[in-house]
């Protein structure tokens, strides 16, 4: 029920606590671009509950299109302001203007903190209310950035456009660039065994910096999706981006960023990656990926090259499956995997929970356009109407063992 969206959306969130049986936590947060405040939508009537209004620095009201919730449902974030580097944050209960302003650097043009139009946000996940909902991930487009922040204060949440979010640990920064001292291979005075052990620390150190380099340069692209893994992984300090037209989704262990430069700067020594997860990134559309609820699998939607849902183990990296998607009546599909959610069947509930053990949404699409022009023998344009064929929504069913 409800009316249809006024435009399409540029970003949403679900409720945290939320549960299907209970209406009143059956909700979710969309933005729809620069003229558009932020909606919090009734999952079940798609009536609108309540909007919050981000304003700028010259009191114009001017929408967000990245929106989350803190883990614990109080707070909703809105960033990616074309005017200013900054994130809104406002009470779940106050709906309204009346918000807290963090930024992220201390004006637009100014060199400190991080740099570009923020493009993802993600919270660590946390069971319940009582989680560290003060902790969580910035991710930007050009330049390319991922920041850790922690936007605790001593005195409490300060009037609006007077907090600065200092002190963020980088993951990908943009910042001086990392470097190392070179050795010397045949210094006068050493043995021959110390050249071979100055040798073997220099093949080291280049294939570290080889290594670092590499993953740093695949999350260059601009940072399109952020995820932290489940509390029951292994590592739950294990964040994950994608970033776009690349071809690999990237893991990083936000332990690593304690270390500092040769100049003391713990915030532009860039670290290194743990895993890579090939995929086909090539197409300027933001690709998903999603974990399941243990964190050892990752489902990685593709681009149209390859049309397919690539299932990978996380903790090794392997291919363990993968998912041909079909979208015609022929079983072909040329278009890309851009949306991929999936939801565990736990404890017997739900449609299917006996049998099978989780299902995996999928899907797949993009813009085309229904008229075409081409040359006739005269060389005018001639236009024809060319029935393109629409997206598609899918749902897989993986069964127990």
């Amino acid at each position: 029920g409800g009316p249809p969206p006024s435009s399409s959306s540029a970003s949403y969130a679900w409720y945290p606590l939320m549960t299907s049986t209970s209406p009143l936590t059956s909700l979710f947060i969309t933005c729809r671009g620069p003229s558009f405040p932020i909606h919090l939508i009734d999952a079940y009537t798609s009536q609108l509950r309540a909007s919050y209004r981000p304003y700028n620095g010259v009191d114009e009201m001017e929408g967000p299109t990245v929106v989350e919730f803190s883990p614990d449902g109080s707070k909703i974030y809105g960033t990616g302001f074309k005017s200013d580097r900054t994130i809104a944050v406002f009470d779940t209960s106050l709906p309204g203007r009346e918000g807290m302003i963090a930024r992220l650097g201390k004006t637009r043009r100014s060199h400190d903190g991080q740099k570009g139009i923020p493009s993802a946000l993600a919270f660590p996940k946390c069971e319940g209310a009582g989680g560290p909902s003060n902790v969580f991930a910035v991710g930007t487009y050009s330049p390319a950035s991922i920041y850790i922040y922690d936007d605790r204060m001593s005195n409490g949440y300060k009037p609006a456009g007077t907090i600065v979010l200092h002190g963020g640990l980088t993951v990908v920064g943009h910042g001086r660039k990392f470097s190392r001292k070179k050795r010397r291979f045949g210094q006068a005075g050493t043995t021959d065994n110390q050249g071979d052990g100055e040798e073997e620390k220099e093949e080291e150190s280049l294939f570290s910096s080889a290594r670092v380099n590499w993953f740093q340069s695949r999350a260059r692209g601009g940072v399109t999706q952020l995820t932290w893994a489940p509390t029951a992984s292994s590592n739950p300090y294990t964040l994950f981006s994608a970033s776009r037209r690349s071809n690999t989704v990237l893991s990083w262990d936000v332990r690593a960023l304690s270390g500092k430069d040769l100049n003391g700067d713990a915030s532009s020594r860039p670290i290194c990656g743990l895993t890579s997860y090939a995929r086909d990134g090539d197409t300027n559309q933001r690709l998903e990926f999603e974990l399941d609820e243990t964190g050892r699998k990752m489902f990685v939607g593709c681009g149209a090259s390859e049309s397919c849902v690539k299932i990978y183990d996380v903790r090794s990296g392997a291919l363990e499956d993968t998912i041909k998607v079909e979208a015609n009546r022929n079983g072909q599909c040329m278009d890309a995997v851009n949306g991929v959610s999936y939801f565990p069947l736990l404890n017997g509930h739900g449609i299917g929970a006996q049998k099978y053990k989780g299902l995996l949404t999928v899907a797949v699409g993009s813009r085309r356009f229904d008229e075409q022009y081409s040359d006739d023998e005269d060389g005018n344009g001639v236009r024809e109407v060319v029935e393109e064929r629409p997206g598609a929504l899918q749902l897989y069913a993986f069964k127990k063992k």
